[in-house]
């Protein structure tokens, strides 16, 4: 499982300060430390570039960016500077110093389209560097114009924005920011930055080490256990879910799955079919529909399925011997034997669609993870959260009273557990948003968990596998077509 830790502005200020009061870092030192990795991680896309113009703020953010002219200046780029007002932090006015002294131009933001007149379009590469992730909003008029300018000017062939997109607010969307085609967030991954996107696409951040002590700190101030998952190679998943030589049926990986009712056959077929074509052993349906169980024998007579409310399900000898269970595909209403199942210590039980409860409803206890969208998380919490900030403290909250794991899905996905860690999945993959997709991710869940893997290591080889279906050549393939696809794959 890769991951890696996502911070907050605050928790970033924490390890700055930490650097500076306790490490006894220089003030200059971890300013220099980002200029020069942004100059070595960026030294193609320099040499296109006729000029650069880096417009500076007052604050790190710009002493960042008058580092980085030094640094190109003295590398043979042709350099301006455009600022806001003198820095007011020393090792910023340190590098604006250096700057002086070598004799790169140094002009005012009132200056910009004075200097615009003077070039042709598409000849300038620009460097955002006027405010980092703990601007206070609003933003300041002068500040504000220049931002508005920067991005309807046709003068500039790329937009580079250190550390964040200046103005970027990511539970704001009508929010005013530079739209930077690429982020260079410096010493560590901003949870401020997660869902930055331009035109309905996400832009491109690459995180460059300067020196934090990442690792060493892990305390409450420093670190909440936020992480950032980083998808896996595809090429690992089939050893992942192969059977073994010597498996029969139910160490081969066993499910019981309860929905479909009449109308939503197919979410129920979807999610067994997909956990028995991933290499499931045994699974069996239970459904309160009459119809859904007679077009599954129709199917498939090889199949289990038991017509039924539930209420039968824990004396099922299947029931007695399996560990996954999957609640809610093609279900409209929480269901009653939910409020009194009870789950073995070694059970865990799936909770989708239909499945996820209300405010008010009784969650099973035991290992329980929950899947809602956008709209059943404001349906189980009371709270429409359109983005992961958003969402966080929520969720947070509600799986420590509840002790439940919660995969919020949205284009960008949010896994939180139990025990207070969360995992961003920040792909979005518009092949996934159709009717089906989340019944197919239950039954790919249900997999991965029917082979031993814990809750957090079996959402993120689930989220990763489905990650398969962007080499589809349909354009807009059915939730059956994926799972088609997947399983050819393999």
């Amino acid at each position: 499982m890769i991951k890696h830790p996502i911070y907050t502005n605050e928790e970033s200020k924490f390890i700055d300060e930490y650097c500076h009061h306790t490490l006894n870092y220089p003030e200059t030192t971890l300013m220099g430390m980002a200029a020069v990795s942004v100059f070595h991680a960026n030294e193609d896309l320099w040499s296109t570039a006729e000029e650069i113009w880096i417009v500076c703020g007052t604050g790190g953010n710009g002493g960042d960016g008058y580092a980085l002219a030094q640094i190109l200046f003295q590398e043979g780029q042709n350099v301006r500077i455009f600022s806001y007002e003198k820095p007011k932090r020393k090792d910023s006015l340190f590098y604006a110093e250096q700057c002086i002294r070598a004799g790169i131009p140094i002009h005012s933001f009132e200056d910009l389209e004075t200097w615009e007149e003077k070039k042709e379009a598409d000849s300038i590469l620009l460097v955002d560097a006027i405010l980092g992730t703990g601007f206070t909003p609003p933003l300041k008029k002068e500040i504000l114009s220049v931002i508005e300018w920067i991005n309807s000017s046709d003068l500039f062939f790329y937009k580079l924005s250190l550390d964040t997109a200046s103005g970027f607010i990511a539970h704001k969307p009508d929010s005013i920011f530079i739209e930077a085609d690429s982020i260079e967030e410096l010493g560590t991954r901003k949870w401020e930055n997660l869902g930055y996107s331009v035109d309905n696409k996400i832009i491109p951040r690459y995180y460059e080490s300067i020196g934090f002590p990442v690792r060493s700190l892990t305390e409450t101030k420093s670190f909440s256990n936020r992480f950032y998952w980083e998808k896996c190679n595809w090429e690992e998943i089939p050893e992942l879910i192969a059977r073994k030589p010597n498996s029969y049926k139910y160490t081969s990986g066993s499910s019981i799955f309860f929905g479909g009712e009449e109308g939503m056959q197919g979410a129920i077929l979807l999610s067994q079919s997909a956990f028995q074509n991933l290499g499931g052993g045994i699974s069996k349906v239970f459904t309160p529909s009459q119809v859904t169980r007679d077009l599954i024998l129709q199917s498939d007579p090889s199949r289990m399925v038991s017509f039924g409310d539930g209420t039968d399900m824990e004396s099922d000898p299947v029931f007695l011997k399996t560990k996954t269970i999957v609640v809610g595909p093609g279900t409209k209403t929480y269901l009653e034997f939910l409020k009194k199942l009870k789950l073995r210590e070694d059970q865990t039980l799936v909770l989708d669609a239909g499945a996820i409860p209300g405010p008010t409803d009784t969650i099973p206890k035991g290992n329980v993870i929950l899947t809602p969208h956008v709209g059943e998380f404001e349906r189980l919490t009371g709270v429409k959260a359109l983005t992961v900030q958003e969402a966080y403290p929520v969720a947070m909250e509600f799986c420590k009273k509840n002790n439940v794991s919660l995969l919020y899905k949205s284009h960008i996905s949010l896994f939180v557990t139990s025990s207070g860690d969360s995992y961003v999945w920040e792909s979005p993959n518009p092949r996934l948003a159709t009717m089906g997709t989340g019944d197919l991710l239950v039954g790919v869940l249900a997999r991965f968990l029917s082979l031993g893997f814990e809750n957090t290591e079996a959402m993120y080889y689930t989220l990763s596998f489905l990650e398969g279906v962007r080499e589809m050549q349909e354009p807009y393939p059915t939730a059956g077509e994926m799972l088609q696809f997947l399983v050819r794959k393999l």
